[in-house]
């Protein structure tokens, strides 16, 4: 949750690392505001669903199904991040060299979290003596995602992006005078895969056993990611037209989220279950999540204009894009551990204590503050890649004594 981004030319993962800009493209600073947005609601909304009535809470559920975007926001901005650097450059996609590059950053940190969460569940479980005969176990989390951090099947879709990103890429290339053309379809398709998510339920066969990791593989992304690499494309094109109609685009997400709503309390009085009514794959709430999309994209491009007005947000969004891969694969862990004391009643000690709202904003706000504390940690420790997909940060050298005597030099120079 992974949530899941970087500079434009190659990270890890679309919610880590960030580096240098192509030269002909520039910085692009928009997508630190994105992805600091994004990733602060993705741990505001596992938040929300673990201190609240996940299942049956009505207003609970009202406020998730708007913040289901944001799942959709980082694939797209995966495919975005991955195609701009190539086609800004002009240059040719080595597949090989594509791989090495970003399949060893990626893997190691999800391979380590997946079996760090597994444990933690063993553990917690009162399991911890039988995890050297469970392997087996840990196994079958691994190969669907990391199901023991629920927030791990992003890292898994992620690592399906990379090795399917060649392929993708070269078909944008070739198609590119009929990129929207193949949306609509693509849009149709997203559809069609959200109806059966919902509404079809198989029971027998390998299907019934296995149909429902449908969410952690990119299938149900796919239209996100073609949207994302189509848009390297097109993209001073489709930001101007972001920024011209800017409050027509606020507007249609206000109007689109308000709708929503009401298709919600529809399924509800046909005695839904909360959960089902707002849930991810909802065949209506794919029209949402495009223009909320849109519109945290358009959020982006505002501020990132006017960044020189706001060192401060942007120093935060520059802070947080560098740390959305670490606080993505830490923050469950945190959050699971702040919910771990019980009452009696087998309620959370915290929300029990402090109802909601205010059991979620000191848990949100304590889960945010240690998770960042921990990522700190780790990116400064050896093979800090290995933990939060981003090499320790290099020590500034101090100047060789005669180098600081000939700039102390210059000082008085200059001010002389």
């Amino acid at each position: 949750m992974a949530t899941h981004l970087e500079r434009p030319t190659a990270s890890p993962v679309a919610t880590g690392r960030t580096e240098a800009a192509p030269s002909r493209g520039g910085y692009l600073y928009q997508l630190d505001f994105v992805r600091t947005i994004t990733f602060l609601l993705v741990v505001f909304i596992h938040t929300l669903t673990n201190t609240n009535d996940e299942v049956n809470g009505t207003v609970t559920n009202a406020i998730a199904m708007n913040l289901h975007f944001t799942r959709n926001a980082f694939f797209a901005l995966t495919g975005l991040v991955l195609a701009y650097g190539i086609v800004e450059r002009g240059a040719r996609l080595s597949p090989v060299r594509f791989w090495r590059k970003r399949l060893t950053l990626v893997i190691t940190p999800f391979v380590l979290w997946a079996f760090a969460y597994w444990v933690y569940d063993m553990v917690v479980g009162g399991n911890g003596g039988q995890i050297p005969h469970q392997l087996g176990d840990f196994w079958n989390s691994l190969k669907w995602g990391g199901t023991n951090g629920y927030q791990l099947y992003f890292i898994f879709v992620t690592l399906q992006i990379y090795l399917l990103f060649p392929l993708i890429f070269a078909f944008a290339e070739r198609t590119r005078r009929f990129h929207a053309p193949i949306l609509a379809v693509s849009a149709v398709l997203q559809v069609g895969i959200y109806v059966a998510a919902t509404y079809w339920n198989p029971t027998t066969g390998w299907w019934g056993e296995n149909f429902w990791h449908l969410y952690a593989t990119f299938v149900p992304y796919q239209f996100f990611i073609l949207l994302g690499v189509f848009s390297a494309f097109h993209r001073e094109r489709i930001e101007a037209v972001l920024l011209r109609h800017a409050p027509l685009i606020f507007a249609a997400a206000a109007l689109v989220a308000l709708g929503a709503q009401v298709l919600y309390r529809v399924r509800l009085s046909d005695e839904t279950a909360p959960i089902v009514a707002s849930a991810v794959f909802q065949p209506a709430n794919f029209v949402l999540y495009v223009v909320l999309v849109a519109a945290v994209y358009t959020v982006g491009l505002l501020l990132a204009r006017n960044r020189h007005r706001l060192p401060r947000l942007t120093r935060f969004a520059s802070y947080g894009a560098k740390r959305s891969f670490g606080v993505f694969l830490v923050h469950v862990m945190v959050l699971s551990t702040l919910l771990l004391p019980r009452t009696v009643d087998g309620e959370p000690w915290l929300t029990t204590v402090l109802p909601s709202p205010f059991g979620t904003a000191v848990a949100y706000a304590l889960t945010i503050a240690i998770t960042l504390g921990i990522v700190e940690l780790l990116s400064r420790a050896p093979k800090a890649q290995w933990w939060v997909g981003r090499p320790r940060p290099a020590k500034r050298k101090r100047p060789a004594p005669q180098a600081e005597e000939s700039l102390a030099g210059i000082a008085r120079t200059a001010t002389s």
